[in-house]
């Protein structure tokens, strides 16, 4: 896993027209559109692909607000396999990964990684706007829902990745074709990792890479939240 200079810093914020370009060639190649979210570890933003006829992507950057050297390592880890899954991946319900690549804005280098803009509203915003008009999901929409996204599940339990954080948040039907697509395969755990990757602590404690309690409560099981321990059927 290479270094980078990953301590938070605000003032890299990216800004609406700002263009991006890759390490090493700096081509000048994604401009921002504006900033669609953050958490506590990236920074989301929609942008042009210049090199694409303007085509709208994702841009999600790894800002981590964290002090802790372990817990950064960690993030870091999370971040670079969340791409190579997102590589390996081909499934229309899942967002296209385009690339991996670092930027350099203020003396600082950035990582980012691009995929496929979906355009749509989430479920967790979908829930609200009914919710706000006195109104539910049905019985028969749910399960349409169901049968529609265990197809993905399946696909990405062969493809040995456990999602881990599946949430109406990370559900975006799709306004093109109708079907619901699953994102933010941040929490991803590839199952043939399972007994691979330890970081030491200073007093030479180990620090499993792989078994990392993750997942919404209330979406995720008992056991990954609490313990970290996730199988297949985690997702369900």
């Amino acid at each position: 896993m290479r270094d980078i200079d990953i301590e938070f810093h605000r003032e890299t914020l990216l800004n609406t027209g700002d263009i991006l370009h890759g390490e090493p060639h700096k081509q000048s190649r994604y401009r921002i559109v504006r900033q669609l979210g953050h958490g506590g570890l990236n920074r989301i933003y929609l942008a042009e692909d210049t090199n694409r006829f303007n085509k709208l992507c994702v841009l999600k950057e790894f800002a981590p607000q964290l002090k802790d050297t372990f817990a950064l390592l960690k993030a870091q880890e999370l971040f670079e396999r969340e791409a190579g899954v997102l590589y390996r991946l081909q499934h229309p319900q899942i967002p296209q990964f385009r690339r991996l690549f670092r930027h350099k804005k203020a003396n600082k280098d950035l990582l980012f990684l691009v995929q496929d803009y979906i355009d749509g509203e989430n479920y967790h915003a979908l829930l609200n706007q009914r919710l706000a008009e006195k109104r539910q999901f049905s019985e028969a929409e749910v399960k349409q829902l169901l049968v529609q996204v265990l197809p993905i599940l399946e696909y990405i339990h062969s493809m040995g990745v456990i999602h881990r954080d599946i949430s109406p948040d990370n559900l975006i039907l799709d306004k093109d074709n109708k079907l619901p697509v699953l994102i933010d395969f941040g929490c991803i755990k590839e199952v043939e990792l399972k007994t691979q990757q330890e970081l030491k602590t200073a007093d030479n404690n180990p620090i499993s890479l792989t078994d990392t309690a993750l997942g919404k409560t209330g979406y995720a099981p008992q056991e990954q939240v609490e313990r970290g321990n996730v199988y297949d059927h985690s997702d369900l």
